[in-house]
């Protein structure tokens, strides 16, 4: 039985949020002025837009993203893609990229703090785990990302199997599961990364280049134990309860995903009390809260009846572009502090199926807030020691 859903049913009466359904695009680095991406469904749409001078752009599953002038997309009255995006902690636009650490102060340890480091002190770093990281690409020339690049990975935005960064948000998400030091030390630093970039140099991206990069990452067969998407949605899509009808294709994909034993790893979102983003908010996704050093719970992160566990996302020291480094905070930052915890699981758990690192990992963390699970904490702040235990 799935931990989480099971759980979701008892709690909640009504599924949260019927809204107007899924929307969807592919990312094309040519985006001329007056230019909208749209999503169809049907052939008969595909064939009616491709007509009026829409050029097709991405095709995943039963989905369609096309490039439509302006006037064309108006009149089809095709849905325009929603936009997804890592950048700047807050209520704006700019939904997920923390922002450096105040005063220069760097975060106290955060292994220490959620138990990883009495787990590398047992011999466990991850070795032989894969992690898939959904984001702006991946920084294979970085000292500390270079020996944890799997051969394999693919970039959306310019269709090529080159997933280099070039915004860094990715390249600090994937620091922070795998650097493996001196200057910065992941949570699993002998687990291996596939890079996909969904994101561009601006930090923004389409839905439908997220399902196809979810499709992807199973479907290569890279032996993944876990998808990290530390990548939301803005304003109006912010949601305080469950939002599976929302985007019925990308809930499609990540139940996709966990079905074929993926754990898929998601940031609440920076929006606070306003709610979790997408696809944070879909039920089969592993949801993740942010918390400071002393297990106080972020002003930024997202809460919801969504928010399945909580980890550090405070001036969180990692990997960025060229040789560099930053502290950053966000629920992106606390994302990949989960997928590395499930990197740990599975590495002395080799058996354990995707609900039984979840249960590992929702039934050990360290209760905060209001008794069981809430809308700020989830289960908890992770103890990975336990959970690997």
């Amino acid at each position: 039985m799935n931990f989480k859903r099971y759980l979701i049913g008892l709690t909640l009466l009504i599924g949260a949020l019927v809204l107007v359904g899924a929307v969807s695009a592919g990312v094309n680095t040519d985006r001329p002025i007056g230019e909208k991406r749209v999503v169809a469904h049907t052939q008969e749409e595909v064939s009616q837009a491709v007509s009026q001078g829409c050029v097709v752009v991405r095709e995943v599953k039963n989905l369609t993203a096309l490039r439509c002038p302006g006037n064309v997309a108006e009149s089809l009255s095709l849905q325009e893609d929603i936009r997804f995006f890592a950048v700047n902690e807050g209520n704006s636009i700019n939904a997920l990229r923390g922002k450096p650490g105040s005063g220069g102060t760097t975060y106290p340890n955060p292994l220490n703090q959620i138990g990883a480091d009495l787990v590398h002190a047992d011999g466990n770093t991850g070795q032989g785990r894969v992690v898939v990281v959904l984001d702006t690409g991946y920084n294979y020339n970085h000292p500390e990302l270079s020996s944890s690049y799997l051969a394999g990975g693919y970039d959306f935005v310019n269709d090529d199997a080159d997933p280099m960064d070039d915004e860094g948000h990715g390249s600090h998400v994937a620091g922070i599961i795998t650097a493996d030091g001196p200057n910065a030390h992941g949570v699993a630093p002998d687990t291996q990364v596939v890079a996909i970039k969904v994101l561009d140099e601006n930090g923004s991206g389409f839905f439908s280049d997220i399902i196809a990069g979810i499709y992807w990452a199973v479907d290569e067969e890279f032996g993944a134990d876990a998808i990290n998407i530390s990548i939301g949605t803005s304003a109006p899509y912010l949601y305080k309860g469950v939002c599976d009808g929302v985007l019925p294709e990308l809930t499609d994909a990540i139940k996709y995903a966990t079905d074929s034993g993926v754990v898929v790893a998601v940031a609440a979102g920076n929006s606070g009390k306003q709610g979790v983003s997408l696809p944070g908010c879909i039920s089969y996704s592993t949801t993740v809260g942010a918390v400071n050093n002393k297990d106080a719970v972020a002003s930024f992160s997202g809460r919801g009846t969504s928010v399945d566990i909580s980890a550090p996302g405070v001036s969180i020291y990692s990997t960025i572009l060229g040789s560099a480094y930053a502290s950053w905070s966000g629920t992106s930052m606390a994302t990949p502090m989960i997928t590395g915890a499930v990197a740990l699981i599975k590495a002395d758990n080799p058996s354990y199926t995707q609900s039984d690192v979840e249960t590992a990992l929702f039934t050990t963390a360290k209760d905060l807030g209001t008794a069981g699970k809430d809308k700020g904490y989830g289960w908890g702040r992770a103890q990975v020691n336990l959970a690997v235990q």
